[in-house]
């Protein structure tokens, strides 16, 4: 069979003890994390509330978003996350959560080099809801997603129970957290781990005639098995239409750690958003992008 990087991403991220044990889909989607030029926790479109229940609060009304996620041919890793709220009440919002990432180009090999018929299938897949609900300056969300996935002839699934915090002391400082895919039964073979952030913001002078701001953020995951990554980064936002991030990120991955860059681009035109950025992927597996749009929401 012949070796693909990204499979090899999707595996080796775990620590050596718990590869065998931890779930098929506990650890695929730290792929696509190398490309969140924001920190996860702080994150406010709906289809966030996937890395903090929290977000599901913040669109205040009726709103969607979909995130894309896509690395080169020599990876062919490839996901999509969908995720849609609604206020129900001022002190309630739902919303719903789905999303699926892919390994493709993976085939089998025997005696020559040809391949095989039929690709090797692997792929982790979810959908669920969310739930939120806001107590003075902070934002309380619970998600309970259903996981299906498969590497080869290994299929595996289960659910999980995730909580979110995002709370707005004061008007510049937000801070956050959130469990991220935790088992409600944890065992030591779970790859759960624990995300927070804090973003504080800065008035300066206006920028081209508009009013800017600075925000200055810092991220943090910490793993139930061991190892804690970090992210830094500064973000401009003019008159809350255009948004320019960078920032970086201490990964690890094949028995490695690394800093790597990230930049990211977004802007708003009434109630649209559309935003890009890009990264090194997990571990330096090569130029990763995400695309994000969105309807509605919060900035």
């Amino acid at each position: 069979m012949r070796i693909h990087p990204a499979l090899i991403c999707g595996l080796a991220l775990l620590p050596p003890a718990a590869q065998a044990q931890a779930p098929a889909w506990a650890d695929l989607w730290r792929v696509t994390d190398g490309t969140l030029v924001r920190p996860a926790a702080l994150s406010t479109a709906p289809s966030a509330a996937f890395w903090n229940p929290a977000a599901v609060v913040a669109s205040h009304g009726p709103a969607f978003s979909a995130e894309i996620f896509q690395t080169p041919d020599v990876v062919n890793v490839s996901a999509a996350l969908l995720g849609a709220s609604y206020t129900v009440h001022p002190r309630l919002s739902i919303g719903v959560l789905a999303g699926r990432l892919s390994v493709g180009d993976l085939v089998r090999t025997s005696t020559s080099p040809a391949s095989d018929a039929g690709e090797i299938p692997v792929y982790t897949q979810f959908a669920g809801t969310a739930l939120g609900t806001t107590l003075g300056p902070a934002a309380i969300g619970v998600t309970a997603l259903l996981h299906d996935a498969r590497l080869d002839g290994e299929e595996s699934g289960g659910f999980t129970l995730d909580v979110g915090l995002q709370v707005q002391p004061v008007s510049s400082l937000v801070l956050a957290v959130a469990t991220h895919v935790g088992d409600p039964i944890a065992t030591e073979s779970d790859a759960s781990q624990v995300v927070a952030g804090a973003s504080y913001a800065i008035s300066i002078a206006p920028v081209l005639g508009f009013g800017a701001d600075v925000l200055v953020r810092y991220g943090l995951t910490i793993h139930q098995l061991g190892g804690t990554e970090h992210l830094a980064g500064l973000g401009l936002v003019l008159a809350r239409r255009l948004a320019i991030d960078g920032g970086v990120s201490w990964s690890r991955g094949y028995g490695t750690s690394a800093w790597q860059p990230m930049l990211g681009l977004a802007f708003r035109a009434g109630a649209y958003r559309v935003g890009i950025s890009r990264g090194t992927g997990v571990a330096d597996l090569g130029a990763a992008y995400r695309v994000i749009l969105g309807v509605g929401g919060a900035w």
